[in-house]
């Protein structure tokens, strides 16, 4: 699936798989540290969702997994994030689509 953006309650949010699955999560998180070089600075693990927060151009972003949702990525403000958490996300899910195919 190829990430595309959803504005979702004042805020954007990159929908990256539409599958909720743990492998899906996990292949994410290896695809945006190997390809966009971030790290995770947080990472907190429950049993029907996963955030893992990371800072991508200096905006603070977390990467989710929840079993009805699928993965997503989205502004760790939520609904008090500004113009520049938004555009990060349209700038996170520019750089996916130009991945190689076979990674995403």
């Amino acid at each position: 699936m190829n990430p595309t953006v959803r504005h979702h309650g004042g805020y954007n949010e990159a929908v990256l798989d539409e599958e909720a699955s743990y492998e899906n999560f996990l292949h994410w998180a290896d695809l945006l540290a190997d390809r966009l070089k971030i790290s995770f600075t947080k990472k907190l693990d429950d049993f029907e969702a996963l955030y893992w927060d990371f800072l991508y151009k200096g905006t603070a972003l977390t990467l989710s997994f929840n079993i009805f949702n699928g993965v997503s990525v989205f502004p760790s403000l939520e609904e008090k994030s500004n113009h520049f958490e938004n555009d990060a996300i349209t700038e996170l899910v520019d750089a996916l689509k130009d991945a190689d195919p076979e990674q995403v």
